[in-house]
């Protein structure tokens, strides 16, 4: 009888384990950066920027990083994404 209760409570452990898992289908060609984002991911998706500036804007320090074929704009603040803008 103990045998079964270690080997259900080993099953549902498991279980609960693979459901619990996060599985992404954000890829590289349907990933776009949102507020809240790292500056980590938007390079694993995007790659190096076209172009980057920064800057101090009172005590935070902003990097803004150009893509030009997406034609956006993001700027970063403590290495998060707080704004996305398009270029014009």
């Amino acid at each position: 009888m103990m045998v079964l209760k270690r080997h259900f409570l080993i099953y549902i452990f498991t279980l609960l384990s693979f459901l619990s898992c996060e599985i992404s289908d954000i890829t590289p060609e349907n990933y776009w950066p949102k507020p809240g984002d790292r500056l980590d991911r938007v390079e694993s998706f995007w790659g190096a920027p076209d172009d980057r500036d920064s800057y101090y804007d009172g005590d935070l320090f902003v990097i803004t990083y150009y893509y030009y074929d997406e034609g956006v704009y993001i700027d970063f603040i403590d290495n998060i994404v707080d704004l996305v803008g398009t270029l014009e």
